[in-house]
């Protein structure tokens, strides 16, 4: 008789679709809804960039709710109110004709909480939950969905634009997002293995009797918030990934700066699904070496990845540069969402990782949501990025150093760290 699947690898697929849908409610494709929406509506670059603030600030002020929800009812009922309130939302941008009500909806799509900054909170933790042996692998395939989006629906939603208008395509991505997660979501997702008589990995088969008759092979300390947070490496990893998510905030302008460069529109939509190709390729490559190696060295390896990214960018006069810089800055994506969630789980445990995911968000979603408006603001006052794009390869330098030095902390003893 074949092996029965473990159920654990159905949350991984269900999860990795919903990451998919959610590129379609202003991922990586938000970039080319720039020009057309501030040509229109009479924006500046820098106003756009607020609405990402209040996306970002909006998703910091909930993150602590939903991850304390997440850790104690789990995503079956979240994600698909999440996905509903995401999709109404998109639709209703279709219609608006003001920077306030953009700014409002945009903010809404935040508070719900499947747009987070290097993997929401909503489709990780979860998984995170399922797995310890197998976490690096189970999370890369997760983390699939967020790179296979952009791969799929950056040309879409350029090709959704030209032929319909911006309007239209927010209302043809919304009804994609909701079809997609709704629908998997409500039948398959579920909070733990403990909750259907298992163990992270399979390794339990059944809970008997209100006790677990097998115990997991790999035994994860439970760490508490306060614990956690009584850490050096807690603080460490904070700043850095508070850092990575400044720049991450301010790069979403890249999309305009090749533009306005002279690259044709349609050149830049490919390399910007190379970018998100990579970041595919890098997320499977990414979740076997977290398995194996410590993770603060992957992760400095994303950063010194984004550095030069933009180094590249700086110079981007010739296809190659541009697509150089695209696929290294992808590939850094790629690491980075498999390694964020990573870090925290194998650093802290299982137990309370949704807790402690939700106390990290907002410094880090504030570092996004201030990128994203001096950038902006930045280039209407110089009149080119010029500036911009120094200031963030300083913020990827300075994470890249900091990450380094976060080694594990010891347990038991939380003042001290490894």
């Amino acid at each position: 008789m074949a092996a029965k699947i473990f159920y654990g690898w159905i949350i991984v697929a269900t999860l990795s679709v919903v990451n998919f849908a959610a590129e379609a409610a202003g991922g990586l494709n938000l970039g080319l809804f720039i020009i057309p929406m501030c040509s229109e509506l009479g924006l500046s670059r820098s106003i756009f960039g607020w609405f990402t603030t209040g996306q970002a600030l909006s998703a910091a002020a909930s993150g602590v709710f939903l991850g304390a929800l997440l850790d104690k009812y789990g995503p079956r009922v979240m994600v698909p109110v999440s996905g509903l309130v995401t999709g109404l939302c998109m639709i209703a941008i279709s219609r608006a004709d003001g920077a306030y009500t953009l700014l409002f909806l945009f903010s809404i799509m935040g508070l719900a909480g499947l747009i987070g900054t290097g993997g929401p909170i909503l489709t990780t933790v979860p998984v995170a939950k399922w797995f310890v042996r197998r976490r690096g692998i189970a999370l890369s395939l997760t983390s699939l969905g967020m790179s296979l989006g952009p791969v799929v629906l950056f040309p879409v939603t350029q090709a959704l634009i030209d032929g319909f208008g911006w309007r239209r395509a927010w209302v043809i991505l919304a009804v994609t997002c909701m079809s997609l997660i709704l629908p998997p979501s409500l039948l398959f997702l579920r909070r733990q293995p403990e909750d259907l008589g298992l163990l992270p990995d399979g390794d339990a088969v059944a809970i008997s009797q209100g006790e677990v008759s097998a115990r997991p092979r790999v035994h994860e300390p439970e760490w508490s918030v306060r614990e956690a947070m009584g850490t050096r490496p807690f603080w460490l990893l904070l700043s850095s990934l508070a850092l990575v998510s400044f720049g991450m905030g301010g790069s979403i302008h890249r999309i305009p700066y090749l533009i306005e460069r002279g690259f044709d529109h349609r050149i830049v939509s490919i390399c910007f699904s190379a970018d998100a190709a990579s970041a595919t390729v890098m997320i499977l490559i990414a979740g076997l070496l977290l398995d194996r190696l410590p993770p603060r060295f992957i992760a400095a390896g994303a950063f010194a990845g984004f550095t030069v990214a933009l180094l590249f960018l700086v110079k981007a006069s010739t296809l190659l540069r541009m697509f150089v810089s695209g696929m290294l800055f992808g590939s850094s994506v790629g690491v980075m969402l498999v390694c964020q969630t990573y870090v925290w789980a194998g650093y802290y445990g299982r137990a309370f990782l949704g807790s402690i995911r939700g106390v990290t968000l907002p410094p880090m979603l504030l570092g996004r949501s201030i990128g994203a408006p001096l950038v902006g603001y930045l280039y209407d006052v110089r009149g080119s990025y010029h500036a911009a794009w120094h200031i963030l390869i300083g913020a990827y330098l300075a994470a890249m150093f900091i990450v380094l030095f976060a080694g594990p902390p010891v347990y038991g003893d939380p003042k001290r760290s490894g």
